[in-house]
């Protein structure tokens, strides 16, 4: 997939770049969670872990099954990209594990009065989803693929 954002990054590349690569380089990112607080979560108890949803690739704690929500009365979604890339999304209401990068934008947006940002996950920076975005709401549209129980 390559989608271009803010700085002649794309995703690819953002894959292997740090939230801490991100901040030294100036981009404006939106920290979802503070360090200390990735820490308390990930130190939680056993039977907590268990409820999170987690970044297939390091495995980081990124939401909860109890933060599923429904937009446009469904949880589950099935969009393409400009470029014809599909993803399964689900909803989520909070994703703390995640970095929001770049500038919103309403372009090819998938929910009509919602702003996209670009969702990344805050340890690795894997591709997660979006962060959709309106007057009066927002959510996470996750990927459902690069998620782990």
């Amino acid at each position: 997939m390559q989608i271009q954002v803010k700085n002649d990054f794309n995703v690819n590349s953002l894959c292997t770049i740090s939230r801490f690569e991100l901040l030294r380089k100036g981009e404006k990112t939106k920290n979802a969670i503070d360090v200390e607080q990735k820490v308390k979560t990930q130190d939680s108890e056993d039977s907590n872990k268990a409820n999170f949803l987690r970044c297939i690739k390091c495995k980081h704690p990124i939401t909860k099954e109890a933060d599923r929500i429904q937009i446009n009365e469904k949880h589950q979604h099935v969009f393409a990209n400009p470029q014809g890339h599909v993803f399964q999304i689900g909803c989520f209401a909070r994703a703390p594990g995640c970095i929001v990068f770049g500038e919103k934008t309403s372009y090819f947006t998938w929910f009509p009065g919602y702003a996209w940002q670009t969702a990344l996950c805050g340890l690795c920076g894997t591709l997660l989803g979006w962060a959709f975005q309106s007057k009066e709401n927002h959510f996470f549209g996750l990927i459902l693929d690069n998620l782990s129980k």
